[in-house]
């Protein structure tokens, strides 16, 4: 069968067309490989084709299910879950708490970018209380690492 996570790095390699010729329907067979032998970053890969249309038709319903499987354990996901939640991306509503509660999750699992992004959050008040102190923390965090 292969190693999943090879599986993905080929795709990415397809996807990216830096060493090899950029080929987005090859990405994505690689990606979908992947996630079907269970490597969780390729759900997020997918979820980008699935989101952008590249490889494969463009529906946003599937990439949402794809950030849906692994946003437990993948940052990206996480953070991709925020972004359209705070946007209303994807077919879903326009929800800053929604939103917030995934860059905090990402935050609190190790993100920079989640960190970031919920310290913008805390600042603004933007779908989480206004919160300068855990502002300049959740800043701090991402500054430092």
């Amino acid at each position: 069968m292969g190693d999943p996570k090879a599986m993905s790095d080929l795709g990415a390699t397809y996807f990216q067309g830096d060493e090899l010729p950029r080929d987005h329907s090859t990405a994505f067979a690689w990606f979908e490989r992947s996630a079907t032998a269970g490597y969780t970053l390729a759900f997020v890969n997918l979820a980008t084709c699935y989101r952008e249309g590249l490889g494969c038709p463009k529906d946003e319903r599937k990439a949402l299910e794809c950030y849906k499987v692994v946003a437990e354990v993948e940052t990206d996901a996480m953070e991709l879950l925020g972004e359209i939640h705070m946007n209303g991306d994807c077919g879903v509503a326009k929800d800053p708490r929604e939103g917030a509660y995934w860059f905090r999750r990402g935050a609190e699992a190790g993100s920079l970018e989640c960190s970031y992004r919920w310290g913008v959050c805390c600042a603004t008040g933007t779908g989480a209380e206004r919160d300068f102190g855990n502002a300049a923390e959740a800043f701090r965090f991402a500054a430092e690492r």
